[in-house]
């Protein structure tokens, strides 16, 4: 979970009000979702948790506690003007998406500035995946001239003097010669060049997600601040962009946003995009999930201490809510804002009326023994997706049958959910033969999902052992002897029927039978199939179905 640092004394200024003693501000404190660490003289230490990326920095916090301490109600005020500041994006293949806004009237001081990085910081290592999905910047407007441009440039051609450095450098030498550059250069490079912000003088802004430049940070003289976002994803680009803007203007004497006029290959917009989120919600929705009998001009007063703007259309309730809570994503997350604000603590506590006992399952004991056997064989336990692409479920397996298809993939590797693991053991065992020497033994455990038209939502969904055997003497019977081991060390009398799978060597192929139950397979692989793997060695693949294996036997203990 984030931990976030700030000043007791700039809190208290940001709210326009002082906290009598430690354990009050402890206490409101604890009321948004996070916990306080500590808090030694001026200095907090708070834990917040990942889903509130507002509150990673003292002036979300300030902002949420202005509404639980009914300071400021609803959403939070600002003004928009449109200076015709300009930015003309060209083609960045490896960060196409950018996004800009303006805060104008700010002030600012060392500890604002530090606030300002640890936001930045904290929203790279999380949201960002430590800049290489999305990267921001803070530069003094004041010292621009518009119109910015967003391109990438040779890294011999790029001339800037760097944050916190002296003279001028290269962009070979920003990448290879600072400590930014040899962390994050790797995320910039692209073909021989970089991704860079340059304003209508040839003056460099930034290399892109790397390094500042000197000449345009920002200090406590700055009064009005460019926030630009990069990012390979534009939604996430505009929320952080909100989180950002909506956290300045906490410290904006005239809470005023200017917009960027934003020319790109992937559009035409104005930038940033604050516009409020709406939803519906009822009143009987919300007392039925909290339990209580709330009245209406109650809910519609936590909400506003939520910091949403509502409106009674008499059935329902329709709330506005800021983007920058990205948490928001149905209305049972209003719920809970409505909670919050009410006080978990003044929830009555009631006792279930019926007792329940809990205790492991059938299947989740199963799980655990096979665990324990298939690692006691020898074999490494694995973790795939359940997902893949047809790729490796059907074409390299040589077995054509029906899939479930997502219907609008964002990436060519995972198009399909498995129906088998055994192709995804095959895979890491191309990539892991150069490594270990002799046999390879792998196993996983976890579902596999198929088309199914008896189900009701036509779709039928096991736990499956899967595993791997391969090496250069590896023959069925090993693959066998595995079986024998594992089904007897669980007390399970199993048989073997001759089947034919198309991935599998006829006569080399068997199906599994507890009863008259069919609980799986175990074959030898076709040579072509070993090829389209890219394995040298012949491998034996087997998967039981584990729900299916404990169906009409005794509970386990």
């Amino acid at each position: 979970m984030p931990i976030i640092n700030f000043r007791r004394s700039d809190l208290e200024e940001l709210l326009g009000r002082y906290f009598n003693s430690t354990d009050e501000l402890t206490s409101i404190l604890n009321r948004l979702k996070g916990e306080v660490e500590e808090i030694s003289g001026d200095e907090i230490t708070f834990e917040t948790t990942h889903d509130r990326p507002d509150l990673f920095s003292v002036e979300g916090i300030a902002r949420a506690l202005k509404g639980l301490l009914k300071i400021e109600l609803g959403l939070p005020r600002y003004r928009v003007i449109d200076n015709g500041f300009k930015l003309i994006a060209e083609n960045v293949p490896n960060r196409p998406y950018i996004l800009m806004g303006i805060v104008r009237d700010l002030k600012l001081n060392d500890e604002a500035i530090r606030q300002m990085i640890q936001l930045q910081e904290k929203l790279h290592m999380t949201y960002g995946r430590d800049r290489r999905k999305m990267a921001i910047g803070f530069y003094d407007v004041d010292k621009i001239k518009p119109p910015l441009k967003y391109k990438l440039e040779d890294l011999d051609k790029i001339r800037y003097r760097p944050l916190e450095s002296e003279r001028e450098m290269s962009g070979t030498e920003v990448i290879e010669g600072t400590d930014k550059g040899k962390a994050y250069g790797k995320y910039a490079v692209y073909e021989g060049k970089a991704p860079i912000l340059v304003d209508s003088e040839g003056r460099v802004l930034v290399i892109i997600p790397v390094l500042g430049s000197e000449d345009f940070k920002v200090t406590e003289k700055t009064r009005n601040v460019l926030i630009d976002v990069t990012s390979t994803d534009l939604k996430l680009a505009r929320s952080t962009l909100a989180i950002l803007t909506y956290n300045l203007l906490e410290r904006s004497t005239s809470r005023t946003v200017e917009l960027v006029s934003i020319n790109a290959p992937w559009g035409s917009t104005s930038s940033p995009m604050l516009d409020p989120l709406e939803f519906k919600i009822s009143i009987d929705y919300i007392n039925d999930y909290l339990g209580l009998e709330l009245k209406k001009d109650d809910i519609i007063n936590y909400l506003l201490m939520s910091r949403h703007d509502v409106v009674d259309n008499g059935d329902h309730l329709l709330v506005k809510v800021a983007p920058y809570r990205v948490n928001v994503l149905h209305p049972v997350d209003l719920v809970e804002d409505v909670a919050v604000a009410y006080g978990y603590d003044n929830i009555p506590r009631v006792v279930p009326s019926q007792s329940v006992r809990g205790s492991r399952s059938s299947l989740g004991l199963l799980t655990d023994m096979v665990r324990d056997v298939m690692i006691g064989l020898g074999f490494q336990e694995v973790l795939n997706y359940m997902m893949s692409n047809k790729d490796v479920m059907v074409e390299r397996t040589m077995y054509q049958r029906e899939l479930i298809e997502v219907e609008n993939p964002k990436s060519e590797l995972y198009t399909v959910i498995r129906d088998h693991i055994w192709p995804q053991l095959m895979e890491l065992l191309q990539r892991n033969k150069p490594l270990i020497s002799g046999v390879l033994r792998m196993f996983e455990v976890g579902y596999v999902a198929s088309p199914d038209s008896e189900s009701e939502v036509g779709v039928k969904e096991n736990l499956v052992l899967s595993y791997a055997v391969s090496g250069p003497n590896i023959t069925l019977t090993d693959g066998l002897s595995v079986l024998k081991t594992l089904m007897t060390s669980l007390g399970f009398n199993y048989t073997l029927k001759s089947c034919e799978i198309p991935s599998g060597l006829q006569g080399r192929t068997a199906c599994i039978y507890l009863g008259d139950a069919y609980v799986g397979f175990i074959m030898e692989l076709r040579p072509d199939v070993l090829m389209a793997f890219d394995i040298e060695y012949p491998a034996v693949v087997a998967e039981i179905m584990l729900d299916e294996l404990i169906k009409g036997t005794k509970e386990l203990k």
